[in-house]
């Protein structure tokens, strides 16, 4: 089976898509699949290993590369990339599935509310018609699928996520324990609240960490906040961390906070759980198994919710910390490997998955 990803940027700092499409590739590549990428914002070198056929260049230079493709699957909204891959897949009869990526989440629509309303009604609404499936990261998403109107087949998939080498492993704290934040420096994230919850606790004998690229200066924001709040001693901020630096990062880390408002995924919370830190995290992520699998804490997105569950996880000693985190891996590695998300995707039916073939 030939399939075409396509994705608005493969670079780090523009979030999850850039990692869980080459991700998933390279699992289907491995079941055997002849699978291909294209995308219009290729950096120099991919954060990941690539086993897929890379294309460059314009759309249709990728397609007259590619003969008889069985599926495209698109990530991605709103974007005149998205719109013309819509159109191509219609005008050449090739079955097209869409990964929205969070971004019909309700938070998603109101961001530039009037722009995304007009867009729905001229064009994306219509493209979404045309797939022959959607595919949801989780089951709140589909949902949200169904209450705006769209008929669709729709598969329920997680992302995947990389599993470390065998040489990862935690260090302990030989000074403060560390909260790390590792995402996107934006509005959705909810760091204000988490500033607000951090003042209401002043935890003792602990550090938050600030990692990630800064989207239209909001960095500057926080640290504002953060300063008026008398934080600026626990709190620490850092740009942008891949490869060893991001993983040491994660082994450093005693406890990991994504205070969003909003996530379809949420790929930070499973790279946390991997490398064995707690998670804190909103009900605006589809995380509620770290309740279940008792590996974190999932509150409502508001800072006196915040403040309890940090509360919480500070008074923890490091042994009771280490046994959450331990659990949190045995989550992952059963349930969210890539190699089970890529055969999840090649079994699905063939109306409504990857296994679509042409009509």
């Amino acid at each position: 089976m030939r399939i075409l990803h396509t994705v608005a940027s493969l670079r780090s700092e523009t979030g999850g898509p850039a990692r869980s499409v080459p991700g998933l590739a390279n699992a289907l590549v491995d079941l055997g699949l002849d699978v291909h990428v294209w995308s219009p914002d290729v950096p120099e070198h991919l954060p990941t290993a690539v086993r897929f056929v890379l294309h460059r260049g314009s759309l249709e230079d990728a397609l007259d590369e590619i003969a008889d493709l069985d599926l495209i699957h698109d990530h991605g909204l709103w974007l005149s990339m998205n719109h013309r891959v819509a159109m191509v897949a219609k005008e050449k009869n090739i079955p097209r599935m869409v990964s929205p990526r969070g971004m019909l989440e309700p938070w998603a629509l109101n961001h530039k509310k009037w722009k995304k309303r007009l867009g729905w009604w001229l064009y994306q609404r219509r493209d979404l018609g045309l797939a022959r499936a959607l595919h949801a990261t989780a089951a709140s998403e589909a949902e949200q699928f169904e209450r705006l109107g769209l008929k669709n087949p729709i598969q329920i998939i997680p992302n995947g996520v990389d599993l470390p080498s065998s040489s990862a492993q935690r260090t302990p704290s030989t000074g403060p324990k560390t909260a790390l934040f590792l995402s996107r420096i934006h509005p959705k994230k909810g760091l204000p609240l988490l500033v607000d919850a951090w003042a209401k606790v002043m935890p003792v004998g602990w550090q938050m960490q600030i990692v990630g690229p800064d989207e239209n200066d909001h960095r500057a924001e926080i640290e504002v906040l953060v300063q008026r709040a008398g934080l600026s001693a626990q709190w620490h901020f850092s740009g942008a961390l891949e490869g060893e630096e991001k993983r040491r990062a994660f082994e450093q880390a005693d406890l990991f906070i994504l205070p969003t408002y909003s996530e379809n995924f949420g790929i930070a919370v499973a790279e946390a759980l991997v490398y064995g830190v707690p998670v804190i995290t909103t009900t605006g992520t589809p995380w509620e198994g770290l309740i279940e699998h008792e590996c974190g804490w999932w509150v409502k997105p508001d800072s006196v919710a915040l403040a309890n569950a940090l509360e919480s996880a500070c008074r923890l000693e490091p042994e009771q910390l280490k046994v959450m985190g331990e659990r949190g891996i045995t989550w992952m590695r059963n349930d969210f490997t890539w190699g089970a998300v890529a055969t999840q995707m090649t079994v699905a039916s063939p109306n409504a998955s990857m296994a679509a073939k042409r009509r």
